[in-house]
Protein backbone atom coordinates (compact mmCIF):
# COMPACT_ATOMS: atom_id res chain seq x y z
CA UNK A 1 0.00 0.00 0.00
CA UNK A 2 2.66 2.50 0.59
CA UNK A 3 4.25 1.64 -2.80
CA UNK A 4 0.83 1.65 -4.70
CA UNK A 5 1.35 -1.74 -5.49
CA UNK A 6 -1.77 -4.20 -5.65
CA UNK A 7 -4.39 -2.17 -4.20
CA UNK A 8 -6.93 -2.15 -6.48
CA UNK A 9 -6.66 -6.34 -7.07
CA UNK A 10 -7.31 -6.08 -3.34
CA UNK A 11 -9.97 -3.47 -3.95
CA UNK A 12 -12.37 -6.01 -6.63
CA UNK A 13 -11.90 -8.84 -3.98
CA UNK A 14 -12.87 -7.19 -1.35
CA UNK A 15 -16.33 -5.69 -3.84
CA UNK A 16 -16.65 -9.82 -5.24
CA UNK A 17 -15.89 -11.77 -2.38
CA UNK A 18 -17.03 -9.82 0.84
CA UNK A 19 -21.14 -9.54 1.91
CA UNK A 20 -23.06 -6.53 1.02
CA UNK A 21 -23.44 -4.38 4.09
CA UNK A 22 -26.84 -4.36 3.16
CA UNK A 23 -27.06 -8.09 3.96
CA UNK A 24 -25.70 -7.64 7.18
CA UNK A 25 -28.07 -7.95 10.05
CA UNK A 26 -28.28 -4.52 11.92
CA UNK A 27 -26.05 -3.86 15.23
CA UNK A 28 -27.21 -5.29 18.52
CA UNK A 29 -29.06 -2.64 20.20
CA UNK A 30 -30.19 -1.88 23.80
CA UNK A 31 -33.26 -0.21 24.60
CA UNK A 32 -33.23 2.25 27.23
CA UNK A 33 -36.35 3.16 29.41
CA UNK A 34 -37.41 -0.97 29.60
CA UNK A 35 -37.40 -2.44 32.79
CA UNK A 36 -36.15 -5.79 33.51
CA UNK A 37 -38.42 -6.40 36.15
CA UNK A 38 -41.36 -7.16 34.12
CA UNK A 39 -44.37 -10.49 34.91
CA UNK A 40 -44.21 -12.86 32.32
CA UNK A 41 -47.47 -11.81 31.25
CA UNK A 42 -46.40 -8.73 30.38
CA UNK A 43 -43.03 -10.10 28.36
CA UNK A 44 -44.99 -12.29 26.19
CA UNK A 45 -47.33 -9.40 25.65
CA UNK A 46 -44.48 -6.78 24.60
CA UNK A 47 -42.99 -9.68 22.33
CA UNK A 48 -45.79 -10.06 20.75
CA UNK A 49 -46.09 -6.60 19.87
CA UNK A 50 -42.84 -6.53 19.07
CA UNK A 51 -42.99 -9.15 16.61
CA UNK A 52 -46.01 -7.76 15.00
CA UNK A 53 -44.10 -4.45 14.53
CA UNK A 54 -41.04 -6.17 12.72
CA UNK A 55 -43.66 -7.45 10.15
CA UNK A 56 -44.78 -4.09 9.29
CA UNK A 57 -41.25 -2.01 9.80
CA UNK A 58 -38.87 -5.02 8.14
CA UNK A 59 -36.06 -2.22 8.09
CA UNK A 60 -34.78 -1.45 12.12
CA UNK A 61 -32.97 0.84 13.15
CA UNK A 62 -29.14 0.63 12.70
CA UNK A 63 -29.72 -1.06 9.58
CA UNK A 64 -28.31 1.37 6.22
CA UNK A 65 -31.12 2.01 4.78
CA UNK A 66 -32.95 3.46 8.10
CA UNK A 67 -33.60 6.64 7.48
CA UNK A 68 -32.97 7.84 11.43
CA UNK A 69 -29.34 8.61 12.10
CA UNK A 70 -27.66 6.47 14.94
CA UNK A 71 -23.76 6.77 15.24
CA UNK A 72 -21.09 5.11 17.32
CA UNK A 73 -17.90 7.04 18.44
CA UNK A 74 -15.49 4.52 18.62
CA UNK A 75 -12.22 7.19 19.05
CA UNK A 76 -11.62 10.29 20.91
CA UNK A 77 -8.56 12.71 20.03
CA UNK A 78 -7.80 15.84 21.46
CA UNK A 79 -5.69 18.39 18.78
CA UNK A 80 -5.15 21.68 19.81
CA UNK A 81 -7.03 24.03 17.97
CA UNK A 82 -9.74 21.55 16.24
CA UNK A 83 -12.05 20.69 18.93
CA UNK A 84 -14.36 23.39 19.33
CA UNK A 85 -15.07 22.23 22.82
CA UNK A 86 -12.34 23.88 24.71
CA UNK A 87 -10.00 20.96 25.34
CA UNK A 88 -9.55 20.20 21.48
CA UNK A 89 -11.68 17.32 21.92
CA UNK A 90 -12.07 15.42 17.98
CA UNK A 91 -14.59 12.54 18.19
CA UNK A 92 -14.36 9.73 15.36
CA UNK A 93 -18.04 8.31 15.16
CA UNK A 94 -19.18 5.69 12.54
CA UNK A 95 -22.39 6.24 11.19
CA UNK A 96 -25.16 3.07 11.13
CA UNK A 97 -28.25 4.90 9.93
CA UNK A 98 -29.48 8.35 8.30
CA UNK A 99 -27.56 10.60 7.85
CA UNK A 100 -25.08 13.39 10.40
CA UNK A 101 -24.36 16.64 9.61
CA UNK A 102 -22.68 19.41 10.66
CA UNK A 103 -24.99 21.57 13.25
CA UNK A 104 -26.71 18.98 14.11
CA UNK A 105 -28.00 18.17 17.72
CA UNK A 106 -27.67 14.71 19.26
CA UNK A 107 -28.02 13.31 22.25
CA UNK A 108 -24.93 11.53 23.78
CA UNK A 109 -25.62 8.10 25.52
CA UNK A 110 -22.84 6.51 27.53
CA UNK A 111 -21.99 3.10 28.95
CA UNK A 112 -21.17 4.84 32.33
CA UNK A 113 -24.58 6.44 32.64
CA UNK A 114 -26.69 3.35 31.79
CA UNK A 115 -24.32 1.28 34.50
CA UNK A 116 -24.91 4.31 37.33
CA UNK A 117 -28.54 4.37 36.66
CA UNK A 118 -30.18 1.39 35.09
CA UNK A 119 -33.46 1.49 33.01
CA UNK A 120 -33.14 4.96 31.84
CA UNK A 121 -34.51 6.33 35.47
CA UNK A 122 -33.38 8.04 38.32
CA UNK A 123 -33.31 7.38 41.44
CA UNK A 124 -36.93 8.99 41.99
CA UNK A 125 -38.18 6.87 39.17
CA UNK A 126 -37.75 9.59 36.63
CA UNK A 127 -36.07 9.69 33.44
CA UNK A 128 -32.62 9.87 32.71
CA UNK A 129 -31.81 12.97 31.16
CA UNK A 130 -29.14 12.60 28.60
CA UNK A 131 -27.24 15.20 27.63
CA UNK A 132 -27.66 16.54 24.01
CA UNK A 133 -25.18 19.01 21.78
CA UNK A 134 -24.92 20.70 18.76
CA UNK A 135 -22.15 19.25 16.56
CA UNK A 136 -19.78 22.18 16.01
CA UNK A 137 -18.35 20.62 12.42
CA UNK A 138 -16.90 18.36 10.63
CA UNK A 139 -13.13 17.30 9.52
CA UNK A 140 -12.48 15.93 6.73
CA UNK A 141 -9.93 12.99 6.67
CA UNK A 142 -7.85 12.25 4.06
CA UNK A 143 -4.10 10.87 4.73
CA UNK A 144 -4.07 12.66 8.04
CA UNK A 145 -5.06 16.02 7.00
CA UNK A 146 -8.15 17.45 9.00
CA UNK A 147 -9.18 20.06 6.90
CA UNK A 148 -12.43 21.82 7.61
CA UNK A 149 -15.87 20.99 6.56
CA UNK A 150 -18.47 23.81 6.74
CA UNK A 151 -21.69 21.92 5.12
CA UNK A 152 -20.13 18.54 5.85
CA UNK A 153 -22.49 15.33 5.81
CA UNK A 154 -21.61 11.67 6.68
CA UNK A 155 -24.24 9.17 5.10
CA UNK A 156 -24.57 5.46 6.53
CA UNK A 157 -21.70 3.41 6.56
CA UNK A 158 -19.08 6.04 6.88
CA UNK A 159 -16.51 7.07 9.63
CA UNK A 160 -16.54 11.18 10.06
CA UNK A 161 -14.50 13.65 12.62
CA UNK A 162 -16.96 15.60 14.61
CA UNK A 163 -15.74 19.01 16.82
CA UNK A 164 -17.77 20.67 19.16
CA UNK A 165 -19.26 17.64 21.43
CA UNK A 166 -18.54 18.76 25.02
CA UNK A 167 -18.40 15.50 27.36
CA UNK A 168 -18.69 12.75 24.53
CA UNK A 169 -16.31 9.58 24.92
CA UNK A 170 -15.19 6.43 23.43
CA UNK A 171 -17.91 3.82 23.23
CA UNK A 172 -20.79 6.77 23.24
CA UNK A 173 -24.11 6.24 20.98
CA UNK A 174 -25.23 9.66 19.05
CA UNK A 175 -28.71 9.71 18.36
CA UNK A 176 -30.07 12.73 16.34
CA UNK A 177 -32.47 14.74 17.97
CA UNK A 178 -34.55 15.94 14.81
CA UNK A 179 -35.21 12.57 13.43
CA UNK A 180 -36.13 11.80 17.07
CA UNK A 181 -38.58 14.65 17.74
CA UNK A 182 -39.86 13.58 13.91
CA UNK A 183 -40.43 9.83 14.99
CA UNK A 184 -42.22 10.24 18.27
CA UNK A 185 -44.70 13.29 16.63
CA UNK A 186 -45.66 11.05 13.51
CA UNK A 187 -46.15 7.96 16.33
CA UNK A 188 -48.47 10.20 18.48
CA UNK A 189 -50.41 10.80 16.01
CA UNK A 190 -50.86 7.19 14.76
CA UNK A 191 -52.01 6.75 18.65
CA UNK A 192 -49.51 3.89 19.06
CA UNK A 193 -47.87 4.06 22.89
CA UNK A 194 -46.27 0.89 22.37
CA UNK A 195 -44.95 0.70 19.04
CA UNK A 196 -41.57 -0.62 19.26
CA UNK A 197 -40.09 1.92 16.22
CA UNK A 198 -40.63 5.32 17.95
CA UNK A 199 -39.97 4.01 21.51
CA UNK A 200 -36.66 3.36 20.30
CA UNK A 201 -35.74 6.85 19.85
CA UNK A 202 -38.84 8.20 22.40
CA UNK A 203 -36.70 6.41 25.41
CA UNK A 204 -33.09 6.29 23.85
CA UNK A 205 -31.00 3.25 22.42
CA UNK A 206 -27.19 2.52 23.03
CA UNK A 207 -25.25 0.20 20.97
CA UNK A 208 -23.42 -2.61 22.34
CA UNK A 209 -19.62 -1.67 21.45
CA UNK A 210 -16.69 -3.07 22.73
CA UNK A 211 -16.01 -3.50 26.79
CA UNK A 212 -12.45 -2.78 27.73
CA UNK A 213 -10.45 -4.95 29.58
CA UNK A 214 -9.66 -4.46 32.87
CA UNK A 215 -6.16 -3.14 34.13
CA UNK A 216 -3.32 -5.32 35.70
CA UNK A 217 -0.52 -2.97 36.33
CA UNK A 218 -0.12 -0.07 38.45
CA UNK A 219 2.43 2.72 38.48
CA UNK A 220 2.17 5.83 41.27
CA UNK A 221 3.08 8.86 39.48
CA UNK A 222 3.83 12.11 41.38
CA UNK A 223 4.90 15.45 39.32
CA UNK A 224 8.78 17.16 39.24
CA UNK A 225 6.99 19.85 41.38
CA UNK A 226 3.40 20.78 43.13
CA UNK A 227 2.92 23.79 41.08
CA UNK A 228 2.84 20.89 38.00
CA UNK A 229 0.36 18.96 39.65
CA UNK A 230 -3.07 20.55 38.78
CA UNK A 231 -1.10 20.51 34.90
CA UNK A 232 -0.88 16.46 35.39
CA UNK A 233 -4.15 15.59 36.95
CA UNK A 234 -5.95 17.71 34.01
CA UNK A 235 -3.17 15.59 31.19
CA UNK A 236 -4.76 12.43 32.93
CA UNK A 237 -8.30 13.36 32.34
CA UNK A 238 -7.32 13.96 28.71
CA UNK A 239 -6.17 10.55 28.32
CA UNK A 240 -8.16 8.31 30.07
CA UNK A 241 -11.10 10.29 27.95
CA UNK A 242 -9.14 8.88 24.69
CA UNK A 243 -8.47 5.45 25.93
CA UNK A 244 -11.34 3.85 28.04
CA UNK A 245 -8.58 0.97 29.18
CA UNK A 246 -6.61 3.55 31.43
CA UNK A 247 -7.44 4.04 34.70
CA UNK A 248 -6.54 7.06 36.86
CA UNK A 249 -7.13 7.30 40.17
CA UNK A 250 -6.00 10.31 42.48
CA UNK A 251 -6.08 10.70 46.54
CA UNK A 252 -5.03 14.01 48.43
CA UNK A 253 -1.11 12.12 48.61
CA UNK A 254 -1.36 10.33 45.41
CA UNK A 255 -1.62 9.82 41.91
CA UNK A 256 -2.00 6.25 40.58
CA UNK A 257 -2.68 5.29 36.84
CA UNK A 258 -3.43 1.35 35.93
CA UNK A 259 -3.24 -0.02 32.77
CA UNK A 260 -2.92 -3.21 30.46
CA UNK A 261 1.15 -4.42 30.77
CA UNK A 262 4.35 -2.48 31.51
CA UNK A 263 4.33 -1.04 27.90
CA UNK A 264 0.94 0.51 27.84
CA UNK A 265 1.75 2.68 31.26
CA UNK A 266 5.12 3.54 29.54
CA UNK A 267 3.53 4.87 26.52
CA UNK A 268 1.33 7.30 28.33
CA UNK A 269 4.18 8.01 30.58
CA UNK A 270 5.89 8.89 27.17
CA UNK A 271 2.48 10.73 25.58
CA UNK A 272 2.99 13.03 29.07
CA UNK A 273 6.26 13.81 28.41
CA UNK A 274 6.37 14.69 24.27
CA UNK A 275 2.83 16.02 24.47
CA UNK A 276 2.01 17.83 27.39
CA UNK A 277 5.94 18.46 28.69
CA UNK A 278 5.79 17.10 31.83
CA UNK A 279 8.25 15.21 34.05
CA UNK A 280 6.71 12.78 36.21
CA UNK A 281 8.59 10.74 38.68
CA UNK A 282 7.25 7.00 39.34
CA UNK A 283 7.42 4.33 41.50
CA UNK A 284 7.55 1.17 41.28
CA UNK A 285 4.90 -1.14 39.59
CA UNK A 286 2.39 -2.99 41.62
CA UNK A 287 0.79 -6.01 39.27
CA UNK A 288 -3.16 -6.43 40.59
CA UNK A 289 -3.69 -10.04 41.95
CA UNK A 290 -6.79 -11.70 42.63
CA UNK A 291 -8.02 -14.69 44.86
CA UNK A 292 -10.58 -17.58 43.94
CA UNK A 293 -11.96 -20.50 44.95
CA UNK A 294 -10.52 -23.99 44.51
CA UNK A 295 -13.49 -26.72 43.88
CA UNK A 296 -12.52 -30.41 43.95
CA UNK A 297 -13.63 -32.33 40.85
CA UNK A 298 -17.06 -32.69 40.26
CA UNK A 299 -17.54 -30.06 43.09
CA UNK A 300 -19.98 -27.21 41.50
CA UNK A 301 -20.25 -25.20 45.06
CA UNK A 302 -19.67 -24.98 48.51
CA UNK A 303 -22.45 -24.07 50.81
CA UNK A 304 -22.57 -23.00 54.53
CA UNK A 305 -23.52 -25.16 57.17
CA UNK A 306 -27.04 -23.99 57.65
CA UNK A 307 -28.18 -20.94 58.89
CA UNK A 308 -25.08 -18.71 59.70
CA UNK A 309 -26.45 -16.61 62.76
CA UNK A 310 -25.20 -13.48 63.79
CA UNK A 311 -26.34 -11.22 67.11
CA UNK A 312 -24.44 -8.61 68.23
CA UNK A 313 -25.21 -5.08 70.46
CA UNK A 314 -23.49 -2.05 68.76
CA UNK A 315 -24.64 1.34 70.90
CA UNK A 316 -27.40 -0.03 72.65
CA UNK A 317 -29.13 -1.35 69.31
CA UNK A 318 -29.90 -4.99 68.45
CA UNK A 319 -28.41 -6.59 64.83
CA UNK A 320 -29.84 -9.89 64.61
CA UNK A 321 -30.33 -11.87 61.53
CA UNK A 322 -29.32 -15.41 59.91
CA UNK A 323 -28.29 -16.30 56.61
CA UNK A 324 -28.06 -19.62 54.34
CA UNK A 325 -25.75 -18.84 50.95
CA UNK A 326 -23.46 -21.01 48.76
CA UNK A 327 -20.56 -20.19 46.63
CA UNK A 328 -19.27 -21.32 43.36
CA UNK A 329 -17.49 -20.38 39.96
CA UNK A 330 -18.97 -17.62 37.66
CA UNK A 331 -20.26 -18.89 34.13
CA UNK A 332 -17.32 -17.96 32.35
CA UNK A 333 -14.88 -20.17 35.02
CA UNK A 334 -17.16 -23.24 34.31
CA UNK A 335 -16.87 -22.96 31.03
CA UNK A 336 -13.67 -22.94 30.97
CA UNK A 337 -12.92 -25.65 32.98
CA UNK A 338 -10.35 -28.88 32.11
CA UNK A 339 -9.56 -26.06 29.25
CA UNK A 340 -7.00 -22.96 29.89
CA UNK A 341 -7.19 -22.12 33.53
CA UNK A 342 -5.70 -18.40 32.42
CA UNK A 343 -9.07 -16.40 31.67
CA UNK A 344 -9.49 -12.66 32.75
CA UNK A 345 -10.50 -11.77 36.25
CA UNK A 346 -14.35 -10.89 36.56
CA UNK A 347 -16.29 -9.11 39.70
CA UNK A 348 -18.33 -11.67 42.13
CA UNK A 349 -21.94 -11.51 41.51
CA UNK A 350 -24.86 -11.69 44.21
CA UNK A 351 -28.22 -13.48 43.57
CA UNK A 352 -30.85 -14.11 45.51
CA UNK A 353 -33.02 -17.69 45.19
CA UNK A 354 -36.41 -17.32 45.08
CA UNK A 355 -37.34 -17.95 49.22
CA UNK A 356 -34.67 -14.70 49.58
CA UNK A 357 -37.12 -12.86 46.98
CA UNK A 358 -40.21 -13.98 48.75
CA UNK A 359 -38.77 -13.15 52.53
CA UNK A 360 -38.43 -9.47 50.79
CA UNK A 361 -42.04 -9.39 49.16
CA UNK A 362 -40.43 -9.28 45.79
CA UNK A 363 -42.17 -12.65 44.40
CA UNK A 364 -40.54 -15.99 43.95
CA UNK A 365 -41.33 -16.52 40.37
CA UNK A 366 -37.70 -15.95 38.93
CA UNK A 367 -34.15 -15.59 40.71
CA UNK A 368 -33.06 -11.94 40.59
CA UNK A 369 -29.82 -11.39 37.72
CA UNK A 370 -26.95 -8.82 37.69
CA UNK A 371 -28.93 -7.01 35.44
CA UNK A 372 -31.90 -6.14 37.40
CA UNK A 373 -32.76 -2.92 38.33
CA UNK A 374 -31.63 -2.92 42.13
CA UNK A 375 -32.99 0.85 42.83
CA UNK A 376 -36.53 -0.63 43.14
CA UNK A 377 -35.40 -3.07 45.98
CA UNK A 378 -36.34 -2.07 49.67
CA UNK A 379 -33.52 -0.90 51.65
CA UNK A 380 -33.15 -3.66 53.61
CA UNK A 381 -32.12 -6.26 50.98
CA UNK A 382 -29.67 -3.15 49.06
CA UNK A 383 -28.21 -3.78 52.73
CA UNK A 384 -28.13 -7.44 52.46
CA UNK A 385 -26.49 -7.67 48.88
CA UNK A 386 -24.31 -4.60 49.68
CA UNK A 387 -22.81 -6.67 53.04
CA UNK A 388 -21.87 -10.03 50.79
CA UNK A 389 -20.61 -7.72 48.05
CA UNK A 390 -18.49 -5.94 50.59
CA UNK A 391 -16.99 -9.21 52.26
CA UNK A 392 -15.91 -10.84 48.96
CA UNK A 393 -14.22 -7.68 48.20
CA UNK A 394 -11.51 -8.46 51.49
CA UNK A 395 -8.94 -11.20 50.45
CA UNK A 396 -8.40 -13.64 52.66
CA UNK A 397 -4.88 -14.03 52.04
CA UNK A 398 -4.15 -10.79 51.43
CA UNK A 399 -5.24 -7.35 49.78
CA UNK A 400 -6.75 -9.04 47.18
CA UNK A 401 -10.84 -9.16 45.86
CA UNK A 402 -12.34 -12.56 44.94
CA UNK A 403 -12.92 -13.02 41.41
CA UNK A 404 -14.66 -15.15 39.09
CA UNK A 405 -17.27 -16.55 42.01
CA UNK A 406 -20.74 -16.46 42.12
CA UNK A 407 -22.44 -16.15 45.80
CA UNK A 408 -26.10 -17.36 45.82
CA UNK A 409 -28.17 -16.30 49.03
CA UNK A 410 -30.34 -19.22 49.53
CA UNK A 411 -32.51 -18.34 52.66
CA UNK A 412 -32.46 -15.01 55.22
CA UNK A 413 -34.45 -14.50 58.49
CA UNK A 414 -34.64 -12.37 61.48
CA UNK A 415 -36.13 -12.23 65.03
CA UNK A 416 -36.31 -8.12 64.04
CA UNK A 417 -39.27 -6.66 61.68
CA UNK A 418 -38.69 -5.08 58.72
CA UNK A 419 -40.19 -1.54 60.15
CA UNK A 420 -37.27 -1.74 62.84
CA UNK A 421 -35.14 1.14 62.06
CA UNK A 422 -31.79 -1.52 62.85
CA UNK A 423 -33.02 -3.98 60.36
CA UNK A 424 -31.01 -2.80 57.11
CA UNK A 425 -27.90 -2.93 59.30
CA UNK A 426 -28.90 -6.02 60.43
CA UNK A 427 -29.22 -7.52 57.16
CA UNK A 428 -25.88 -6.12 55.96
CA UNK A 429 -24.00 -7.26 59.04
CA UNK A 430 -25.91 -10.75 58.76
CA UNK A 431 -24.74 -11.52 55.20
CA UNK A 432 -21.49 -10.01 55.12
CA UNK A 433 -20.86 -12.37 58.52
CA UNK A 434 -22.27 -15.51 56.59
CA UNK A 435 -19.59 -14.54 53.96
CA UNK A 436 -16.74 -14.35 55.98
CA UNK A 437 -17.34 -17.23 58.03
CA UNK A 438 -17.13 -19.79 54.84
CA UNK A 439 -14.21 -18.03 53.54
CA UNK A 440 -12.66 -18.28 56.27
CA UNK A 441 -13.35 -22.53 56.59
CA UNK A 442 -12.10 -22.22 52.70
CA UNK A 443 -8.73 -20.90 53.93
CA UNK A 444 -8.39 -23.19 56.74
CA UNK A 445 -8.84 -25.74 54.35
CA UNK A 446 -6.43 -24.18 51.68
CA UNK A 447 -9.15 -24.22 49.44
CA UNK A 448 -8.25 -20.73 47.91
CA UNK A 449 -5.82 -19.49 45.89
CA UNK A 450 -4.07 -16.38 44.33
CA UNK A 451 -4.10 -15.41 40.83
CA UNK A 452 -1.80 -13.38 38.80
CA UNK A 453 -1.85 -11.67 35.87
CA UNK A 454 0.24 -14.31 32.88
CA UNK A 455 1.18 -12.52 29.80
CA UNK A 456 1.66 -13.97 25.78
CA UNK A 457 5.23 -13.25 25.02
CA UNK A 458 6.78 -13.05 21.36
CA UNK A 459 10.18 -13.13 21.73
CA UNK A 460 12.80 -12.42 18.28
CA UNK A 461 16.48 -14.01 18.95
CA UNK A 462 19.50 -15.41 17.49
CA UNK A 463 19.39 -18.99 16.87
CA UNK A 464 22.80 -19.37 18.71
CA UNK A 465 21.09 -17.77 21.58
CA UNK A 466 18.08 -19.65 21.78
CA UNK A 467 19.28 -21.70 24.60
CA UNK A 468 20.01 -18.73 26.75
CA UNK A 469 16.82 -17.24 26.69
CA UNK A 470 14.87 -20.39 27.11
CA UNK A 471 16.81 -21.19 30.24
CA UNK A 472 16.19 -17.45 31.63
CA UNK A 473 12.38 -17.81 30.80
CA UNK A 474 11.81 -21.44 33.03
CA UNK A 475 13.52 -19.13 36.29
CA UNK A 476 10.59 -16.69 35.23
CA UNK A 477 8.59 -19.59 36.04
CA UNK A 478 7.72 -19.08 32.39
CA UNK A 479 5.73 -22.02 30.10
CA UNK A 480 7.27 -22.17 26.36
CA UNK A 481 4.86 -23.01 23.72
CA UNK A 482 6.41 -22.87 20.88
CA UNK A 483 10.05 -22.28 18.71
CA UNK A 484 10.34 -21.93 15.66
CA UNK A 485 13.59 -21.91 14.47
CA UNK A 486 15.01 -20.27 11.27
CA UNK A 487 15.28 -22.54 7.83
CA UNK A 488 18.74 -23.28 7.34
CA UNK A 489 20.33 -21.65 4.05
CA UNK A 490 17.24 -19.69 3.76
CA UNK A 491 16.93 -16.07 4.22
CA UNK A 492 17.73 -15.08 7.36
CA UNK A 493 19.40 -18.67 7.98
CA UNK A 494 22.83 -19.24 8.98
CA UNK A 495 24.49 -17.79 12.34
CA UNK A 496 22.62 -14.94 11.71
CA UNK A 497 19.03 -16.54 11.26
CA UNK A 498 16.10 -15.46 13.73
CA UNK A 499 14.01 -18.06 16.21
CA UNK A 500 10.58 -16.89 17.10
CA UNK A 501 9.68 -18.04 20.88
CA UNK A 502 6.52 -18.32 22.31
CA UNK A 503 5.74 -18.44 26.06
CA UNK A 504 3.32 -17.69 28.41
CA UNK A 505 5.24 -15.56 31.58
CA UNK A 506 3.87 -14.01 35.02
CA UNK A 507 3.67 -10.53 34.78
CA UNK A 508 5.70 -9.89 37.70
CA UNK A 509 8.53 -11.54 36.25
CA UNK A 510 9.04 -9.44 33.26
CA UNK A 511 9.01 -5.90 34.21
CA UNK A 512 12.02 -5.09 33.04
CA UNK A 513 12.83 -7.82 30.98
CA UNK A 514 13.96 -5.28 28.18
CA UNK A 515 17.05 -4.80 29.73
CA UNK A 516 17.82 -8.53 30.66
CA UNK A 517 16.78 -9.92 27.32
CA UNK A 518 19.63 -7.34 25.65
CA UNK A 519 22.17 -8.40 27.61
CA UNK A 520 21.53 -12.33 27.09
CA UNK A 521 21.43 -11.73 23.20
CA UNK A 522 24.03 -8.94 22.74
CA UNK A 523 21.13 -6.13 22.05
CA UNK A 524 19.73 -8.19 19.30
CA UNK A 525 16.73 -9.34 20.47
CA UNK A 526 13.29 -8.32 20.93
CA UNK A 527 10.03 -8.76 22.31
CA UNK A 528 6.22 -8.44 22.66
CA UNK A 529 3.94 -8.98 25.47
CA UNK A 530 0.05 -9.24 25.64
CA UNK A 531 -2.20 -9.45 28.77
CA UNK A 532 -3.94 -12.95 28.34
CA UNK A 533 -5.56 -13.56 31.40
CA UNK A 534 -5.07 -14.56 35.22
CA UNK A 535 -3.99 -17.78 36.51
CA UNK A 536 -3.49 -19.49 39.75
CA UNK A 537 0.09 -18.69 41.03
CA UNK A 538 2.39 -21.40 40.84
CA UNK A 539 6.34 -22.07 40.88
CA UNK A 540 7.03 -19.84 44.64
Amino acid sequence: ALRGVGVEPVLDCVAEYLPCPLDRLPPQLQLLGSSNTKSKKQQQNEKMEEDDDRDKIPITLGHPLHPSTLAYVFKVLHMKGRGGSGDGRVAFARVYSGTLKARDSVRIISPSSMNSVTDGEGKNGRKTKYPVSKIGGMLELSGGKFDNLPEGSCPSGDVCALVGLKGVVTGDTLLAMAASNDTANNSKRKKKKNDLHWKQYTDGVHLAGLASPKPVLTVRVEAASSSEQSRLSAALALLAVEDPSLVVEETPTSTLISGLGELHVEVVLDRLQREYGLEVRTGRPAVTYKEALLLEDGEEMIETDGMVEYDRTVGGVRLQGAVRLQLSRSAAQSSSAGQDLCIPPEDPTVTLSPEARAYFNLGSDASSSPDESEHKYPPSLRALLSGARGSLKRGRLGPHSLANCECHILEVDSELSGSDASFPGAMRAAAANAVTSLLESLVRDDRIVILEPKMNVEISVPTEKVGDVLSDLTGRRGAVDDVAMAEEGGHGGGDHGKAMVQAEVPLIEILGYANSLRSLTGGEGSFSAEYKGHAPQDGL
